[in-house]
């Protein structure tokens, strides 16, 4: 069948659990295998299959090698053509998830931002100038609430330009991300959303972050949260400093509150977002959140298992901690939004039609965020094999 080597978009390291492989348009894969970080060598010269099944070994090294062929992380070099599913993705510029949508060309305004905007963290006065808006962003915060109406005359408008706001703050969590990307000499593929715990997430595809040293991954992870800070900071300052028209200081500061939440529920370890990929990052554990939830079910479910203990507390933890998190989030939103989300379903059919479109997304999200969990503790087959899929999206 041809000598095997690479895929030309294949990276790869090794990891305490194996090889952790990343190739083209988000296809990564752990694979745990007894002779897994000797792969690299293994192919030093361009063996056939047979040859590289043979210095494999068991188990199931035939099957293994297929699986990496078909997600375009080997190729044949007599035909080194990508899989088909792999070159429909790449050329398509809007794909369907099973929880939302991705689209392509992130890359470019990555790069814009990290050729000609990287003194703001890389300089000594950009950085100054950034701890002082996070400075003066915190002394807001604290001042709690600027006097006046917590909504305007218009509910419609506060919500529709909350809701504007809230998203290119989300925008510009996602593209530090693919900056950090580019900034460490890799490439962010696409951008997407679904849903994720209670509300709508956005993300980026990180695959070639899993391949990346410890420190950068964990770098990669977090610096969303540091743009956070910084808009969210704008936001409490912009509250207090502009005391008219009500629009401004009352959006402001509602967006600021969420966005505060926001970075604490990012920061969590214990949820699938920033936070639990820097301690995955950190602990080399890629599929950490698939692993705590299969160990967790297998125990409520009393099956055998050969996980450590840790891993199913951390599982345990991730379940209740998130149903917690999720409790008071749905407080402090209200807290926040409460006030609007009354005005607007109190009013005519238009403000009533933007209502839902308030709370709409955050419930349906949080539908489908406990349908997931239960989903992955249902009985499943665990014996798939030495290759599976990380999660690559930040």
């Amino acid at each position: 069948m041809g000598r095997l080597g690479w895929a030309e978009s294949a990276r790869w390291r090794v990891s305490h659990r194996g090889l952790v492989l990343a190739g083209e348009d988000g296809d990564a894969a752990l694979l745990e295998h007894p002779r897994a970080a000797e792969l690299p060598e293994l192919l030093g010269d361009s063996p056939t299959t047979e040859q590289l099944a043979q210095r494999l070994g068991k188990p199931r090294p035939g099957e293994l090698i297929g699986e990496l062929v078909s997600a375009g992380l080997l190729v044949h070099l007599d035909h080194p053509a990508a899989p088909a599913a792999t070159q429909a993705k790449s050329e398509r510029a809007v794909v369907l998830t099973r929880s939302g949508m991705e689209f392509a060309g992130i890359e470019r305004p990555a790069r814009w931002v990290h050729t000609h905007l990287r003194w703001v963290w890389t300089s000594l006065p950009g950085r100054l100038l950034l701890a002082a808006i996070v400075a003066g962003g915190i002394v807001a915060l604290l001042a709690g609430r600027p006097a006046g109406p917590s909504v305007s005359a218009d509910p419609w408008a506060d919500a529709l330009l909350g809701l504007t706001v809230g998203w290119l703050a989300a925008a510009a969590h996602e593209l530090a991300h693919a900056v950090a990307l580019v900034s460490y000499g890799r490439r962010p593929r696409r951008a997407g959303f679904g849903f994720y715990w209670g509300g709508i997430s956005f993300y980026v595809d990180s695959t070639e972050a899993l391949t990346l040293p410890r420190r950068a991954r964990v770098t990669q992870a977090l610096v969303g949260l540091g743009v956070d800070a910084v808009t969210t900071s704008l936001l409490a300052i912009t509250a207090h400093l502009v005391a008219t028209p009500v629009l401004v200081y009352a959006v402001a500061w509602r967006v600021a509150v969420l966005a505060t939440l926001g970075i604490v529920m990012n920061l969590l370890p214990i949820l699938q977002v920033d936070g639990h990929w820097a301690l995955a990052d950190y602990l080399d554990e890629p599929d950490l959140a698939a692993r705590a939830r299969t160990a967790l079910g297998e125990t409520l479910r009393r099956q055998p298992t050969q996980r450590p203990r840790w891993l199913i507390g951390y599982g345990a933890a991730s379940l209740l901690g998130g149903l917690a998190a999720l409790t008071v989030a749905a407080f402090v939103w209200w807290a926040a939004a409460g006030d609007l989300a009354t005005a607007l379903f109190t009013g005519n059919p238009a403000e009533i039609l933007i209502g839902l479109v308030l709370v709409g997304p955050i419930t349906a999200s949080l539908l489908i965020s406990l349908l997931g969990l239960a989903l992955d503790l249902l009985p499943h087959d665990s014996t798939a094999g030495p290759t599976t899929a990380p999660p690559a999206t930040r």
